[in-house]
């Protein structure tokens, strides 16, 4: 062998050498020095952490009827699609699901994967779509079936804006939480609306997580272990059931009733009753209302409805209210010595209290006579209570409307929107019309709630006792341990004498005896006290028909309010509406 030959042996060798020392010191690199970290990429790779739902806590009635429950359904979701797989597993997805491909592509590129999470494509699917999946499943990459929760309302329409519902957690409320330091996934169920949403802390649990391995195509192959997840908080309310039920069969057999009849303007009204001893919130409707279970389905057809049903109309809703008002102003004209319980005043039917103002009339020129405040409350005279506005003065009347909770939110926290409504009152910087306090002293130009008037009526039953009204007796965990649980709260008490209470009292129990606008209730079965109101609103429109009242009229254990809209007079809509709900919940009594 030449020496030159020899020479480009040894430098072959030599480069042979230095490349497998190369390879030597790159494998120890990799295998010794960087073990640690590729092996748990490598068990990334093989193992995933899926999110395991945890249920939402149950809601039940106060007598321990379930109201919200949970039931298991199956979500499609996405685990892992492999980019070339993605254009044909979509189209297939968006026909199977009914979901636009685009759709399908934001929640993809929203989740982008995060955590190995799966992507919720939808929710609450059939037996059928997981049998097509099932049987495509070697198409499928990536695509999963999820067992979850679904939230379950056992008497579909039932209270339904008081209970509220649950929804995808919207993007703008997906960063604030994640502000707050909550840890919600953009496909997680968050309350929206009612209980569910203000209860949102309590009611929902603490997700679990499972431990899977996958193959090389994101398929499970088998379950490595399991943190359990746990439920959230049970609430149980102040709602009473059975009254609630009755309360919403009765407000919607009037209604249709009344447009049956040829009144085609009817189609909205709400009730409220409390307990007025301490607050409770016994039955709470809005009508009409509409079916959180398929709501997702009923979306369009509910925001295009003119009767606007998802409105919480007993929450947020202002009306006139007509004479419903008159026990306010006779409280002030009481408190401040204006009369007494056998002051006397004449009505003529018709009268001009200030000049150059329109004579103001009662019903129809209707001639009272002679009345004390008992009767005038009884038979709603007009005159009477012009008089008395008068003689107040708009600013005292509006401080004894303030003080019985006119024109201010009631102090519930139990739901969130509510309106401290509006009263007629004189407002600095512009003119007044002297004759606007007529106006004010029965009932017109204020805006209240249903809500707020029920609050009125408690106050007038138990003597002047603001109680805050809630709807949440207890929190208990599923262990059975009670987190929170609601105490009576007086929010303002005016102090009034008893002397005037007692009066406006048998003015109100009086309105439900022979000559009284709500005489027809005197065959209940129960002594009832309350007055009519019939508000005007807007021109070409029937008036609002109201009713306010308690029952048992010698020991109320209920407050009700409730307006039936463009209903007409107080007797024509409201009276049979009252008179329904408590002939039914006192029926066995």
């Amino acid at each position: 062998m030449s020496k030159s030959m020899l020479k480009r042996l040894r430098i072959f060798m030599l480069l042979v050498f230095l490349a497998m020392s190369v390879l030597a010191a790159r494998l120890y690199w990799l295998q010794v020095y960087q073990y640690d970290f590729y092996f748990a990429r490598a068990e990334t790779n093989r193992i995933r952490e899926l999110p395991v739902t945890a249920a939402r806590g149950e809601i039940f009635d106060r007598n321990g009827e379930i109201l919200v429950a949970n039931r298991p359904g199956f979500t499609v979701s996405l685990l892992d699609l492999p980019k070339r797989e993605q254009p044909a597993v979509i189209a297939y997805l968006s026909e199977l699901l009914e979901m636009a491909e685009e759709q399908i592509r934001e929640a993809i590129a929203k989740q982008q994967f995060r955590a190995f999470a799966p992507i919720r494509l939808k929710r609450d699917v059939s037996a059928e779509v997981v049998a097509k999946i099932g049987e495509r499943r070697m198409d499928l990459p990536g695509v999963i079936i999820e067992t979850e929760p679904i939230r379950y309302y056992a008497k579909d329409n039932f209270a339904a804006h008081v209970l509220g519902y649950t929804s995808t957690i919207p993007p703008e409320l997906w960063q604030q939480k994640r502000a707050e330091g909550q840890a919600y996934r953009l496909t997680d169920q968050i309350g929206i609306t009612g209980i569910e949403s203000t209860y949102e802390n309590y009611l929902r649990g603490n997700d679990g997580k499972l431990f899977v391995e996958v193959n090389k195509h994101g398929r499970r192959i088998r379950v490595l272990g399991k943190e359990d997840p746990v439920p959230g908080h049970s609430l149980h309310l102040t709602i009473d059931a059975r009254l609630q039920e009755i309360v919403e069969s009765s407000l919607a057999e009037v209604i249709q009733d009344g447009i049956a009849a040829g009144n085609t303007q009817m189609g909205r009204g709400a009730v409220v009753a409390l307990d007025p001893r301490n607050g409770e919130i016994l039955a709470m409707a809005s009508y009409p209302d509409y079916n959180p279970n398929t709501l997702r389905e009923d979306i369009l057809k509910l925001q295009s409805d003119p009767n606007d049903p998802l409105n919480h109309k007993a929450l947020r809703g202002g009306y006139p209210v007509g004479s419903t008002f008159k026990m306010a102003v006779a409280v002030a004209a009481l408190e401040e010595g204006l009369i007494n319980a056998g002051s006397i005043i004449t009505c003529t039917g018709r009268k001009q209290f200030f000049p150059g103002d329109v004579p103001r009339a009662c019903f129809d020129n209707r001639v009272h006579g002679a009345l004390n405040v008992r009767d005038a409350i009884a038979r709603s005279c007009n005159i009477f209570f012009f008089e008395l506005g008068v003689r107040l003065g708009i600013d005292r009347l509006t401080t004894y409307a303030e003080s019985l909770g006119f024109g201010k939110v009631t102090g519930i926290t139990d739901l969130a929107g509510e309106r401290p409504g509006v009263l007629l009152r004189r407002q600095p910087g512009r003119r007044w019309n002297p004759g606007d306090v007529l106006t004010a002293s029965i009932g017109q130009g204020h805006m209240i709630s249903p809500l707020q008037l029920a609050n009125y009526t408690a106050m007038l039953a138990n003597g002047g006792i603001h109680y805050r009204p809630y709807l949440v007796k207890e929190v208990i965990t599923q262990q059975g341990e009670t987190v929170y649980r609601a105490q009576p709260e007086i929010l303002n008490n005016p102090g009034y004498s008893d002397r005037t209470w007692q009066a406006v009292q048998k003015g109100m129990e009086a309105t439900t005896l022979p000559g009284g606008t709500g005489s027809s209730l005197r065959h209940l079965p129960v002594r009832v006290a309350g007055k009519t109101g019939s508000a005007e609103s807007s021109p070409g429109k029937m008036p609002h028909s109201l009713f306010v009242g308690y029952a048992p009229a010698e020991a109320p254990e209920i407050a009700i309010a409730l307006i039936v809209e463009h209903g007409g007079l107080g007797y024509q809509a409201a009276v049979p509406l009252t008179n329904l709900i408590f002939s039914r919940y006192y029926a066995d009594r």
